[in-house]
């Protein structure tokens, strides 16, 4: 009989509110491919609004153009939501297994312009622009080899599209998922983890809460690196997948005894704000591998200017947290908002990320 849920617990400390967050795998040179897909705008629709929790909601969509979707379990979609009047961007991972629907799930954070926006505005019949799917935190190739799974709050999104994947393809596969959350009625999909649970009895799922509520009989408390990894007890063929804050990630992959090449993380970044001067009037701007000459208009972006003057520039989640649209300014003044994934010697060597930089001069780039 396979262990119960209760009993199957570590602790975690979640008492810090999280950011608004986009994801990133791990290292400052090592980015996400740039997939063809993520230069694909589509038009969709909500016809779902599925309610996880108090603050996560799940939207199910549909393309208006009633052409599928296809991606792969882990990706996300880069959301364009018309706020006041104003294009905002946000990363959200797809939360369903390959082959499914198409949806995303947003949780509330505190002061959140977007997922306030979501929770309060977006209902059924709602339309807007994606991009992508993009992101490469994807499955093994080999649908035998076991897996583990590290996530905290917000993190199960793509996990559990992942999970769901990989038993469709492999139903007797060993995998285990390490799931933190603050409280009972704050774990996102918690009857779509017990179903599969019941489904799959070799699926172990260790449930982490930092503050219970009355009726809990788990263990509470701090889950450190070396907890983590002791409940993931991943075989030397594992292959593990973090998805969270940034600290615990780091201390469980250095606890954890495999090769690293077979820990995969998905960082999460606090999505830019306009912390730099935006200009108020138009800049030439040319592109020196294209030869194109181009004007930012007051307000837009140098990926947004050149995008629209016809360009192919590359770009992947449009928030700063994937530098798929990094390029270097050979001359003029350029401001970026913070804070981004940019590494301190790339900002040295004079790049940029196109998506949410700002010339404030005339300026060539190389591009």
């Amino acid at each position: 009989m396979p262990r119960s849920l209760a009993a199957r617990i570590a602790t975690f400390n979640l008492s810090k509110p999280y950011p608004i967050t986009i994801p990133r795998p791990n290292g400052p040179s090592k980015r996400w491919g740039q997939s063809p897909t993520a230069l694909v705008q589509r038009h969709v629709r909500v016809v779902d609004v599925i309610r996880e929790t108090d603050d996560a909601v799940t939207l199910e969509l549909e393309t208006t153009d009633g052409r599928p979707v296809e991606f792969r379990a882990g990706q996300y979609l880069t959301h364009c939501f018309d706020i006041g009047g104003v294009t905002i961007k946000r990363a959200y991972s797809i939360c369903d297994a390959e082959g499914d629907r198409l949806a995303c799930t947003v949780k509330s954070i505190d002061g959140g312009e977007v997922s306030g926006f979501v929770h309060r505005g977006v209902a059924v019949g709602y339309e807007y622009t994606v991009l992508g799917p993009s992101g490469d935190f994807a499955l093994p190739q080999d649908d035998s080899v076991p897996l583990a799974f590290l996530a905290a709050g917000s993190g199960i999104t793509p996990v559990i599209s992942m999970i769901e994947t990989a038993l469709r393809r492999s139903p007797s596969r060993d995998i285990s998922l390490v799931y933190a959350s603050r409280r009972q009625t704050e774990i996102i999909f918690a009857r779509r983890l017990q179903a599969l649970v019941a489904k799959h009895p070799q699926l172990r799922v260790v449930h982490v809460l930092s503050q219970p509520e009355p009726g809990w009989s788990g263990e509470r408390g701090r889950l450190t690196g070396q907890r983590a990894a002791a409940l993931l007890a991943p075989e030397r063929s594992t292959e593990v997948f973090l998805c969270g804050p940034m600290e615990l990630m780091d201390a469980t992959a250095a606890a954890l005894p495999i090769e690293p090449d077979r820990i995969h993380r998905e960082r999460f970044y606090a999505a830019p704000q306009h912390t730099c001067t935006v200009p108020t009037e138009p800049q030439a701007l040319e592109f020196r591998a294209s030869g194109r000459k181009v004007t930012q208009r007051p307000g837009e972006t140098i990926l947004d200017a050149g995008l629209r003057s016809g360009l192919r520039l590359d770009f992947s989640c449009t928030v700063g947290g994937c530098a798929a649209c990094k390029i270097r300014v050979i001359r003029g003044a350029v401001t970026i908002d913070e804070p981004n994934c940019l590494s301190d010697q790339e900002r040295a060597d004079g790049y940029i990320l196109s998506c949410s930089a700002y010339a404030q001069e005339s300026a060539v780039l190389d591009a």
